[in-house]
């Protein structure tokens, strides 16, 4: 396990994101593996969703003290997604190696 590793699961996981993107021009067949794969590979690794819906929720209530943050909400809450699934990611590959 090395930096090689920790991008090439950014890569596959910007892929699967983008296979989420309505307006985002791709392949129907390769749009439809990319989702199925994101969906099982949410299922199997069970990335912390109680973190997820716990930071998306701080997320919320801030920017709803704040109204100048609310256009950036989705992102913010797609990027701290993405985070807790790579340091999950990290956490399986650790104990895999254990």
């Amino acid at each position: 396990m090395d930096y090689d590793w920790l991008e090439k699961q950014a890569v596959l996981l910007d892929a699967e994101l983008q296979s989420l993107i309505k307006d985002k021009h791709m392949d129907s067949k390769i749009r439809s593996k990319l989702q199925d794969r994101f969906v099982s590979r949410v299922i199997k690794d069970n990335p912390q969703m109680g973190l997820v819906d716990f930071m998306n929720a701080t997320i919320d209530d801030f920017a709803s003290e704040n109204t100048s943050c609310v256009s950036a909400i989705k992102t913010t809450q797609t990027m701290i997604f993405i985070v807790i699934k790579l340091f999950s990611n990290l956490y399986n590959q650790i104990n895999k190696l254990v």
